[in-house]
């Protein structure tokens, strides 16, 4: 099984297909596997696309540290390396929900890097000190609820449902719980917050000049305006999913015919 080393970190990939690079990026919680394969994305693109397909650090068959400073940033740092590793010099780069926030994250620091970027389920707001601060509230509630040995003892309902999914979810991609609360951790940690994008970032965002694709389901909760991201990056296109949610969406085939039909365009134009 192929692994790329990141000092001492092994990174898990698989190489399938061939033409114009796509260097897919799972959600939390979820893995090549799940997130690509059972979904029917590998189908869907495989025969004109080259896909390099990546577990995460903390998920999958990649390395799982207990340590919360072995992510965060380290997150990015393992996919810009990967591409430097297989001699790929630019690709399309097509993240969900943690692998669309990385997909963003590169995109602002190593523009260079990318033909193309689409951004899925990732949800992106003005910078408010509010809403920084309530979101590493809730993150904490939900990495507390995590901790918890017993269901039963995991009070705050937003940390309960957010326990109940995914636990569900890592059980189904056969997850190491205990890591994935590390990877939330060194979220928190980050220099930038969780989720909220602050003047200067808005900034960065505004002098993007590449083909960027935002796509959501319609139902999905993570954020109520959904097109933030189009409205800033110029020349950029948002598709909503009508009637799926944070998790239905990823399988959907109206999201598979978006995707399919804006990386042709965009490949081979």
């Amino acid at each position: 099984m192929p692994y790329f080393d990141n000092e001492g970190v092994k990174i898990y990939y698989e190489i399938i297909g061939e033409g114009p690079p796509v260097i897919m990026i799972h959600g939390f919680a979820a893995n090549i596997q799940g997130n690509w394969k059972d979904s029917n994305w590998v189908d869907v693109l495989k025969d004109d696309y080259q896909l390099i397909l990546v577990d995460c650090r903390g998920h999958g068959k990649s390395d799982k540290p207990k340590d919360s400073t072995q992510y965060g940033e380290k997150i990015n740092e393992d996919i810009v390396k990967l591409l430097d590793y297989l001699s790929i010099e630019k690709a399309n780069f097509f993240g969900y929900s943690m692998g669309a926030r990385i997909t963003t994250d590169i995109l602002l620091e190593n523009q260079e890097l990318f033909i193309s970027a689409i951004i899925g389920g990732f949800p992106l707001h003005y910078s408010k000190k509010r809403i920084k601060f309530l979101g590493k509230i809730i993150m904490k509630k939900w990495i507390k609820g995590l901790k918890k040995a017993d269901l039963n003892d995991v009070k705050n309902k937003s940390a309960l449902r957010f326990r109940k999914v995914i636990s569900s979810y890592a059980e189904s991609n056969s997850q190491d719980l205990e890591a994935l609360i590390y990877v939330l951790e060194g979220d928190i940690q980050r220099p930038d917050g969780i989720i909220p994008t602050d003047p200067r970032r808005k900034e960065a965002l505004k002098k993007i000049h590449l083909p960027v694709l935002n796509v959501f389901g319609s139902k999905d909760s993570l954020s109520k305006d959904k097109s933030v991201l189009a409205q800033i990056v110029p020349g950029s296109i948002y598709i909503q999913i009508e009637g799926k949610d944070h998790i239905t969406v990823v399988s959907d085939p109206r999201f598979h015919m978006v995707v399919k039909a804006f990386l042709d365009y965009v490949n081979k134009n």
